[in-house]
């Protein structure tokens, strides 16, 4: 089902005294907790934390308190901030670890055309950072309080929600890890599509939380006590004691009238998508702009892709402030946490943010990603947008943008066929026409052709304001885009 509903609204038939916004994420119930903070008066950044929580409930295994993300502010008439909260490795040396003793195994997920070796166990799990960015972008950016901004999650925790198609898939890729523990199982046993799931131990973990000052609950407490208490984890309190979100200036590339702002490292993928818009003046067709854009850039050697199981969502407010964040929990490590109703990631089982190789990672240092939030800014619109998909990251933010960039209407941009170029082999979206197909082939002889779209080719979701203001979600994946009105807030 596609819920784009109330994809756009124009200004000129705005309520005397009220504004609109927009929301897009990979589900109804995400997006749902944004627009209700939206209308209760909070700003863009009160809206992208409730929907943060809220991906904790309704897409438990892309999204946990137990991973990492990113995330682009764009406040009106401020500089953007790139906000980092992505994982650590831990402080023990991989020398003092051994090897034939540790919770570290390989599973297979099954993506239907072909089988992914992902590596699980306590072992694999790196210092989450998730609940270090929740407090800083609440205490920097954010108008209401933690504990109203937790409740729309807190209450789907608790009541259930119905399990859509999206879940289900997901869930059933992930089935050995799943089934690689008693808790997970029992956590999980209902990720059946049309079935009712509830958490309320999840629910009790965010009313908890969202009650806290400030992070120290989590890291210093319980929660991450009980972590580092089980079985092969090789996280201390000398982690917890340094989790923290870096705050610092985005990437930029003003090109034409637009200003460009995406996420620095630990983020590869900003610098992928910065790379290919400046390659992409080389060409006047367009398609052939991405394939050479994508072709030099595949030359450039930053370190790390990045994991599947992602998440992003979008939102600008009625006074254009934008924010921009991509969630992740690896795949999970298959280690649930039973009294707070979540599992936590397995970033150091990740062969792609691993490039040196499993258990060869610098003490306590942060973990690179191909998560790229990003914002397109000129003087007639405000745009935020990112998306899920492994290393098609690179290519669906760059071709997205590029098609903006180049005039196209977002809702276009998002719903043109891509094509994603990748170890000398061109994978071509079906929609574009006889004769651009057969010069990409001409021009990439090892090439597939695809003949349905597919989330393998990204899942964007983005927000616009200015001429209109929009919320749209990827077809590819699902998702949920909306708008609404709420009451201008008086100072």
């Amino acid at each position: 089902m596609n819920y784009n509903v109330q994809e756009f609204i124009y200004h000129r038939i705005l309520p005397e005294n009220m504004s609109v916004f927009a929301v897009a994420s990979g589900h109804y119930l995400t997006s749902q907790a944004a627009s209700s903070i939206l209308e209760q008066g909070g700003n863009a950044y009160d809206a992208i934390l409730a929907a943060m929580m809220m991906s904790f409930v309704a897409e438990p295994l892309l999204s946990s308190p137990g991973g990492g993300g990113f995330m682009l502010a764009g406040p009106v008439d401020e500089a953007p901030l790139a906000y980092d909260f992505f994982a650590h490795t831990p402080y023990i040396h991989p020398t003092e670890i051994n090897q034939l003793s540790v919770d570290f195994y390989p599973i297979q997920g099954d993506f239907g055309d072909r089988q992914q070796e992902f590596h699980i166990g306590a072992t694999s799990c790196a210092l989450p950072l998730v609940i270090a960015g929740l407090y800083t972008i609440h205490q920097q950016l954010a108008t209401l309080p933690l504990d109203q901004l937790a409740q729309p999650a807190i209450q789907t925790a608790k009541n259930g929600l119905k399990i859509n198609q999206q879940q289900a898939s997901v869930a059933q890729i992930l089935q050995p890890i799943i089934q690689s523990t008693t808790a997970a199982q029992q956590l999980y046993a209902n990720m059946e599509q049309g079935m009712t799931w509830k958490n309320p131990q999840l629910a009790a973990f965010l009313d908890s939380l969202s009650r806290q000052e400030d992070q120290q609950w989590f890291y210093q407490g319980p929660v991450m006590k009980d972590v580092c208490s089980q079985t092969g984890v090789l996280l201390t309190h000398k982690d917890c004691q340094s989790a923290q979100a870096n705050v610092q200036k985005p990437l930029h590339l003003s090109i034409n009238d637009y200003q460009f702002y995406t996420s620095p490292l630990p983020s590869t993928g900003g610098n992928y998508v910065v790379e290919q818009l400046k390659q992409a003046s080389q060409y006047n067709e367009i398609t052939h702009q991405h394939l050479y854009a994508m072709q030099q850039v595949n030359h450039i050697m930053l370190p790390a892709e990045m994991n599947r199981g992602t998440s992003h969502i979008s939102v600008v407010d009625g006074q254009g402030n934008l924010a921009s964040m991509t969630l992740s929990n690896g795949e999970g490590n298959g280690m649930v946490l039973p009294e707070y109703g979540f599992m936590m990631n397995n970033f150091l089982g990740e062969e792609d943010i691993n490039p040196n190789g499993f258990f060869a990672w610098d003490p306590g240092q942060k973990m690179k990603s191909m998560m790229a939030p990003s914002l397109i800014i000129n003087n007639q619109n405000r745009i935020a947008l990112g998306t899920g998909g492994s290393n098609r990251i690179k290519t669906a933010l760059y071709q997205v943008s590029h098609r903006i960039i180049q005039g196209q209407s977002l809702k276009e941009a998002i719903n043109a066929p891509r094509i994603h170029y990748e170890k000398q082999h061109l994978d071509i979206e079906p929609g574009l026409n006889t004769q651009t197909i057969q010069q990409l082939k001409n021009t990439a002889p090892n090439h597939t052709e695809w003949q349905q779209c597919s989330l393998y080719f990204g899942g964007i979701n983005a927000v616009q304001y200015g001429n209109c203001t929009l919320g749209y979600a990827d077809f590819r994946r699902n998702g949920c885009g909306m708008t609404g009105f709420s009451k201008d807030q008086v100072d």
